[in-house]
C-alpha cells in the first residue's frame, strides 16, 4: 500500500477495533449473572488485548497493515473464541470487526479465501456444538453477516482506490492545464515584446545592404541600430525567462512573492519588506500577471528611484478582492494623469496592459521627492454559473 492507503487503513482498522471493544463491553453486560468460565475469561482477554495493543501502539497497527497476513492470527483467535464459547455466546459480536478488516486490507481474491475460511470455521464450530434449538440467526445469519462485512470492507477499499485514482487524474489534468497556460503566456510574451523587437531587427537587416550601396554613413548608423536592437532583444529574452520562472502555481502566492522580493533585494542591495494580511487566492493567469507587474515595479525602483527601502504588501479583502502595493521612498516623479509612462519609457504602460489582461486595475501615485506607490486591485471573483 502507498502512504495514503496506509493512513486510510489506519483510520478504518482503528474504528473497527474500537467497535470490537464496545462489543466486548456489551457482551460482558449481557453475561452478568452467568458463571465466569476459564474459556470465557481467556477469550475476553485475548480479544481485548489484541485490540488495545494495536490502538495503544501505532507501530503494531502499522505492522499489521503493512503485512495483512498477520490478520490470519486474529482470524484464528476469532474462530477459537467461537469454538470455545459456542455460537450462542454474546461475545461472538466482537468477532464481526475481523470480517470488516479482512475486506479492507486484503485484495479481492485473498479476501474471498479468508471469508471461506472464516465462515467454514464458524459452521464447523456450530456443527460440533450441535446445540438444540439453534436459531436461524445463529445458524445462518452470523455467517451471512461475516460475508456481508467482508464485502462492505472490499467495497470501501475499492471506493478509496477509485478516489485516489481520480485525485491523481485531476492532478495530471491540472498539470497539463498549467503547462498549456505556460505555453500560451510564453507565446503572448514573445509576441508582445521579443517578437516585435526581432521583427524590427529583421526589417532593418533587410534594408542594410541597400544603405551600404547608397549611403555608407547611413549604413553605419543602421548597423549600430541593429546592434542596439540585438542587445535589446537579448535583454527582453532574459527578462522574459526570469518572469516565466517567477510563478510556481503549486506554491502559495505569498511565498512566491517573498521569493521574488528576496532575489531582488539580494541583487540590488535595497531592503525589500513583504507583508501579507488575509487569505489570497487568484487564478493562474491572474497571479502570473500580478507577479509580472510587481517585478516590473521593482525593476523601475532599481533603475530610477534611488530608494533606500521598498515595501510590498499583499492583502486579501473581505469581499474576496486582492490588493497588492509596491511602495518605495525614492526620488519619485511627476505622474501623468492617465498613468502611462513618461516619454521614452514603456514600463508603466506595460504594467497597465498586464493589469487589464488580469482583470485588475492599476494606480500609480508619485510626486517628486515623495517616492512612488503602485497599487494593483483585483476584484472579487465572479460567481461560477
Amino acid at each position: 500500500m502507498t502512504a495514503v492507503d496506509r493512513g486510510f487503513a489506519h483510520r478504518v482498522v482503528s474504528a473497527a477495533l474500537v467497535v470490537r471493544l464496545l462489543s466486548i463491553m456489551i457482551s460482558t453486560v449481557a453475561l452478568v449473572g452467568q458463571t465466569m468460565t476459564f474459556a470465557l475469561l481467556l477469550s475476553t482477554i485475548a480479544l481485548s488485548a489484541s485490540s488495545f495493543l494495536c490502538l495503544v501502539y501505532p507501530k503494531v497497527l502499522d505492522f499489521v497493515i503493512r503485512h495483512p497476513l498477520a490478520l490470519v492470527v486474529d482470524m484464528l483467535v476469532t474462530l477459537a473464541v467461537v469454538a470455545a464459547l459456542g455460537v450462542e455466546s454474546p461475545l461472538v459480536l466482537a468477532t464481526f470487526s475481523t470480517a470488516l478488516v479482512l475486506g479492507v486490507l486484503f485484495e479481492m481474491r485473498t479476501a474471498v479465501v479468508a471469508t471461506v475460511v472464516l465462515v467454514s470455521g464458524y459452521l464447523l464450530a456450530a456443527r460440533i456444538e450441535d446445540a438444540p434449538g439453534t436459531s436461524f440467526m445463529t445458524a445462518l445469519g452470523v455467517p451471512a453477516l461475516y460475508v456481508c462485512l467482508v464485502a462492505i470492507g472490499s467495497v470501501v477499499r475499492s471506493a478509496h482506490d477509485q478516489q485516489l485514482r481520480a485525485q491523481r487524474d485531476v492532478a495530471v489534468a491540472r498539470e497539463s492545464a498549467a503547462a498549456s497556460d505556460e505555453r500560451a503566456r510564453l507565446a503572448r510574451e514573445m509576441h508582445d515584446s521579443l517578437g516585435k523587437t526581432l521583427h524590427g531587427i529583421a526589417l532593418a537587416a533587410d534594408a542594410l545592404p541597400l544603405w551600404v550601396e547608397r549611403d555608407p554613413a547611413v549604413a553605419v548608423a543602421q548597423a549600430r541600430g541593429l546592434a542596439g536592437g540585438a542587445r535589446q532583444a537579448a535583454d527582453e529574452a532574459r527578462r522574459l525567462l526570469v518572469r516565466m520562472r517567477v510563478d510556481q502555481p503549486d506554491r502559495p502566492l505569498v511565498e512566491v512573492l517573498v521569493s521574488l522580493c528576496e532575489r531582488w533585494q539580494a541583487e540590488h542591495g535595497v531592503p525589500c519588506r513583504v507583508t501579507c494580511d488575509g487569505a489570497v487566492d487568484l487564478s493562474t493567469d491572474a497571479r502570473y500577471e500580478l507577479l509580472a507587474i510587481v517585478g516590473e515595479a521593482l525593476e523601475n525602483v532599481a533603475r530610477h528611484a534611488d530608494a533606500t527601502s521598498v515595501e510590498v504588501s499583499l492583502d486579501g479583502l473581505a469581499d474576496g478582492a486582492v490588493l497588492v502595493a509596491v511602495e518605495d521612498d525614492g526620488r519619485g516623479f511627476v505622474a501623468r494623469a492617465d498613468g502611462t509612462s513618461p516619454n521614452g519609457h514603456f514600463g508603466l504602460t506595460g504594467m497597465h496592459e498586464r493589469a487589464r489582461e488580469a482583470g485588475a486595475t492599476l494606480t500609480v501615485d508619485s510626486a517628486v521627492g515623495q517616492g512612488t506607490r503602485v497599487l494593483i486591485h483585483h476584484p472579487t471573483k465572479e460567481p461560477a454559473e
